[in-house]
């Protein structure tokens, strides 16, 4: 049988989660009515390696075409917050 347990909002809305759940960085969500069911995501998909595929050779037009529309080639910057982002564009 299941365990139902209350749970309460502090003055932000925040709910703190019982303590096998408070290490989980990810959570879905379903929503019935006025209930709320919440699961914990064990795992995230993230892009396969691809760097075994060979090359594709697109036809000069497709480059052109492009090179019009997209004319920033600017090398994209990962950062996690806006100063990392700014320092790395310094660099």
């Amino acid at each position: 049988m299941a365990e139902i347990n209350i749970v309460k909002t502090d003055s932000r809305g925040r709910v703190t989660l019982p303590a096998p759940f408070r290490s989980e960085p990810l959570f879905e969500y379903v929503i019935e009515g006025d209930q709320i069911t919440l699961y914990p995501v064990r795992t995230v998909r993230k892009y396969p390696d691809m760097s075994d595929l060979p090359a594709e050779k697109l036809p000069a037009g497709w480059v052109k075409q492009e090179e019009e529309v997209n004319k920033d080639t600017r090398k994209g910057i990962s950062a996690r917050t806006p100063t990392e982002a700014l320092k790395a564009m310094k660099e």
